[in-house]
């Protein structure tokens, strides 16, 4: 099978090539080595699959793509900051981009499956909240007063105690707060019109695992926090460090991913999380532990505006399309930030 990943030089899509070439499909690559992630051409591309460095946006389709029958779509620009700062270039590239690649595939004779990787991003305020006492449901906004008085849960209105979070499912209505979940839930919506072939939409949580960039000024928090452990630096966290976060191993969605291109039925929309909550002083111990770094984190307090409290997926449908339990983050952890990694190993 003929297989096109675009995004394929990033941390997810390498580890994707890699795998899917390993399984000795046909692999072909488009990506467009954004100077914003890359100062020249990684060095672990595989040297068995073939690659057409193109932006998305000014890509002209040749004869190498006519018989492609999978795409696994992971191009995008990310990071919100880089988003609010450089809103046109975001909005175009993610879905410009997208749009280049749908308008293809209505003319590409041997495509049958779509796989479009999304993000909890686009769920934004779409998070519930449930007070066991009360038995009331509530939405995941704060109160201003409540954050500058150091009362950093989501509480409820009826009794004023502490809720908790209801893990959000693919029902939860879209509802993004920055522009690049905007730009993702705009990807979404340029596959509406896809009727002849299968589409599954991957709303990734965040992703870790080799080939993470650790020194990346636009990296997730698990991998500031890596980052900082790894060099001997004290995590410095916001609030008071008990943010819940659902990471997701790289090789799970790898093997997700796999399922699909082989056929594999799927819901539409499917959350790609572990489902298991880890706060974030949880996530600087279990670090700290498997880099044998003895750094503590800082609890500074403080609030950022627009943080979500916390963030928790419903991996039931995920589980069922790996026919696994999704790997936790102490598990995985292990295994890609071990001693050897975080002694300077590539990670």
């Amino acid at each position: 099978m003929k297989i096109l990943v675009t995004g394929g030089a990033g941390f997810i899509g390498s580890n994707l090539v890699d795998a899917l070439c390993n399984q000795g499909e046909k692999v072909l690559v488009i990506d467009s080595l954004d100077p914003g992630v890359f100062q020249a051409c990684p060095a672990y591309l595989n040297p068995k699959a073939e690659y057409c460095f193109s932006d998305l946006r000014y890509w002209v389709p040749d004869a190498r793509f006519a018989d492609v029958e999978c795409v696994v779509h992971l191009a995008a620009l990310g990071g919100v900051s880089r988003a609010a700062k450089q809103t046109e270039n975001v909005i175009t590239s993610n879905c410009g981009g997208t749009a280049k690649l749908v308008e293809w595939a209505h003319t590409a004779a041997k495509l049958r499956k779509f796989v479009l990787a999304s993000s909890f991003s686009v769920y934004g305020s779409g998070y519930q909240y449930h007070c066991p006492r009360c038995d009331l449901t509530r939405d995941a906004a704060r109160r201003e007063d409540d954050l500058q008085k150091g009362r950093f849960e989501v509480y409820c209105r009826k009794c004023g105690g502490e809720t908790r979070i209801v893990p959000i499912t693919t029902a939860a209505h879209p509802s993004p707060l920055e522009i690049y979940g905007a730009s993702k839930y705009m990807q979404e919506l340029c596959l509406l019109g896809m009727q002849d072939v299968d589409v599954t939409v991957l709303r990734f949580s965040s992703v870790y695992g080799d080939r993470l960039r650790l020194d990346d000024g636009e990296a997730t928090i698990i991998a500031k926090l890596a980052g900082w452990i790894r060099d001997g630096s004290p995590p410095q966290l916001f609030e008071d460090g008990k943010q819940i976060r659902d990471w997701v191993f790289v090789g799970d969605l790898v093997q997700a991913v796999l399922r699909l291109a082989a056929g594999r039925q799927a819901p539409r929309v499917v959350n790609v999380c572990s489902g298991q909550p880890t706060t974030l002083v949880e996530a600087c111990q279990i670090l700290a532990r498997v880099m044998d770094r003895n750094v503590e984190p800082v609890v500074k307090g403080g609030y950022r505006p627009g943080d979500m409290r916390h963030c928790l997926g419903d991996a039931a449908e995920f589980a069922q399309l790996l026919e696994s339990t999704p790997m936790t983050f102490a598990q995985g952890a292990a295994t890609v930030f071990g001693r050897k990694a975080g002694a300077g190993g590539a990670v």
